[in-house]
């Protein structure tokens, strides 16, 4: 009996300590478990920063795509009426069947999370709490700047600061998008405030060629963007070619037939330099007959209009604001409009014909040709 009695005491000893042990291998279970549940969750919520392609992070989760944090974690499965930008759902559920999986923890208690930075869980008798951020600014109230320079590493300056623009598409937090836009200023400096953590696309204009440089901007949590964008052409800083960029087409100088005679002049030119090449004004020589222009058209845009006071032979005109510069790309074809010659330089003065006149075109880059008008046909 003493025999049976001391079996069964070791016995029971022996089970006790495994039964505490069972429990608590199962208790690290779960918590390991709901931890990397939360881990998770945070990666749905603010994206998986491992993720890169080239060096450049590729997942933002939830905010990435939204602009903002999610109400609650039903949002990571179940798309929010009305939100466009959504590219869920963010997280998958464990069993099909079980809709709440993915909102509880192991013990089956409900993940706490009502759209800040802590997704807490509580099951275990003491909280575990997943940080996705030290703040909530952190991750949708960012900073990008950067600066605008031409090729050859100029600003703009005070002059030409208006003629560029940027365009900076976000997530609105509310599944939309919304285009930021602003000038730089004269040092070619900018900066955009309130900007969420995701991949957002900018665009820089140059208005006056309504040429645009696209780009994309990275921005991470807690982060201040800075980077350098340069054109890909020199409107700022123009290096003076070592000859003349602009070649005169033979054969395109014609007469257009004005309101009863021949006073307008066509001609097309085209730049051989490999680089945009900017021209403020234009000059224009003939002997005969006496006659004073009153427009000028580059390219279908208007760049000169004096009809109070024409320009005769020999005489500049200057290009006027807001198109005093106009430009032309390596290797593109400009159609040169000068119109309206007149015996006087009122708009009251009679047009006159400008058949076979010789003439020679001086551009502000000192670019010079001269061709034949021709008959007027």
């Amino acid at each position: 009996m003493i025999e049976v009695v001391m079996v069964i005491v070791i016995t029971a000893i022996i089970l006790t300590v495994a039964m505490r042990s069972v429990v608590t291998v199962t208790e690290t279970g779960r918590i390991e478990e709901t931890k990397q549940e939360m881990e998770q969750l945070a990666m749905a919520i603010v994206g998986n920063p491992e993720l890169e392609n080239n060096g450049v992070r590729t997942d933002f989760g939830y905010v990435g795509d939204v602009g903002s944090l999610p109400a609650g974690l039903d949002s990571l499965y179940n798309r929010p009426s009305g939100y466009t930008t959504w590219n869920g759902p963010y997280i998958q559920r464990r069993f099909a069947q079980i809709t709440n999986d993915f909102k509880e923890d192991a013990w089956g208690e409900a993940y706490t999370y009502a759209g800040g930075v802590d997704i807490v869980s509580s099951g275990s008798g003491s909280d575990i709490v997943r940080k996705l951020a030290n703040a909530t600014d952190d991750l949708v109230s960012n900073e990008v700047t950067g600066i605008i320079l031409d090729r050859n590493g100029a600003p703009p300056g005070p002059i030409e600061v208006d003629s560029v623009e940027l365009h900076l598409v976000i997530p609105d937090g509310t599944g939309g998008t919304t285009t930021l836009s602003m000038h730089p200023e004269a040092s070619g400096y900018f900066s955009f405030s309130g900007i969420p953590i995701g991949n957002h696309d900018l665009e820089i204009i140059y208005e006056p060629l309504h040429d645009t440089l696209k780009r994309f901007v990275s921005v991470l949590p807690n982060s201040v963007l800075y980077q350098e964008y340069f054109l890909t052409f020199s409107p700022w800083s123009e290096i003076p070619p070592s000859e003349d960029c602009f070649e005169y087409i033979e054969g395109s100088a014609s007469l257009i037939m004005g309101s009863s005679v021949c006073d307008r002049i066509e001609f097309d030119i085209i730049n051989n330099c490999s680089e945009y090449i900017s021209i403020t004004s234009i000059m224009l020589e003939w002997d005969s007959p006496e006659a004073y222009f009153q427009n000028v058209q580059w390219d279908n845009q208007a760049a000169y209009n004096q009809s109070t006071n024409g320009v005769g032979s020999g005489e500049v005109a200057e290009f006027q604001a807001p198109n005093d510069t106009k430009w032309a790309a390596s290797g593109e074809t400009i159609t040169v409009h000068v119109e309206i010659f007149k015996t006087g330089r009122q708009p009251s003065s009679t047009s006159v014909d400008m058949s076979n006149v010789d003439i020679t075109i001086t551009l502000s880059d000192g670019t010079t040709f001269s061709f034949n008008t021709g008959p007027c046909l």
